[in-house]
């Protein structure tokens, strides 16, 4: 058996270097795209919103839909507190500043939204299917959902 290695004879100490420290596991959420949209609404609802969070090892990025807003809005400045799960934003849309701070949540994103209008609290459910409910398929062409 010379010139064979088996687990018994390669050993727990040489197999254990071979797999990925734990200690050294990132804490922080995995890098991937995550979205959170206001309920199903009637397409002339004010209120209706989509945030796009994108999360990477080279910084994160952000767009916010408003069914009040002309287009879509993408922040290059977002600011996440992997330790608190705080999340972040300004931006121009549609000539005014608009401000968020808000936490994010496994299943919602939620805090105050501040606009030309004044502050909003705003609670954006996560969503997890590409495609909204039946019943939110007749809306408009072009609805932020």
């Amino acid at each position: 058996m010379s010139g064979r290695i088996t687990l018994g004879t390669f050993g727990f100490d040489a197999l254990s270097a071979l797999l990925p420290d734990p200690a050294g596991a990132r804490t922080s959420w995995a890098s991937g795209t995550y979205i959170y949209a206001s309920p199903c609404a009637m397409a002339e609802d004010a209120t209706e919103r989509r945030v796009t969070l994108r999360r990477s090892p080279l910084g994160d990025s952000l767009v916010y839909e408003a069914a009040t807003l002309s287009a879509p809005v993408r922040v290059e400045a977002v600011t996440v507190d992997t330790a608190t799960k705080g999340v972040a934003f300004a931006a121009e849309a549609d000539g005014h500043p608009i401000r968020f701070t808000g936490t994010l949540a496994v299943d919602a994103l939620a805090g105050v939204l501040e606009d030309e209008s004044g502050p909003h609290p705003v609670h954006l459910a996560r969503v997890l299917r590409p495609h909204g409910d039946a019943t939110c398929r007749a809306e408009a062409p072009g609805a932020a959902r």
